[in-house]
């Protein structure tokens, strides 16, 4: 009984992670390359006592926009233009 609960649920799950997956935007990891590179230390000076995951990195750089370094938006520029 559990193995099939176990079964409906991941029969259940794995295309909703797919779905989710596709709604994410592409990115080369060339332009994730230089995000990483430009934005590090906005990212460890903006947002250091935020956990990563969910989000949550990404919307502590957003609230903190006009703080951000011209490197780091010229990187996020690029990726953007590049979806």
């Amino acid at each position: 009984m559990i193995r099939i609960a176990t079964l409906m649920m991941i029969a259940v799950l794995i295309p909703a992670g797919a779905a989710l997956a596709q709604d994410q935007p592409r990115v080369s990891p060339e332009v994730l390359k230089q995000i990483r590179a430009a934005c590090s230390a906005d990212i460890k000076k903006l947002c250091a006592g935020v956990q990563p995951g969910g989000g949550r990195i990404l919307q502590c750089m957003r609230s903190h926009q006009t703080e951000i370094s011209t490197d780091c938006q010229t990187a996020l520029a690029s990726a953007k233009a590049q979806q």
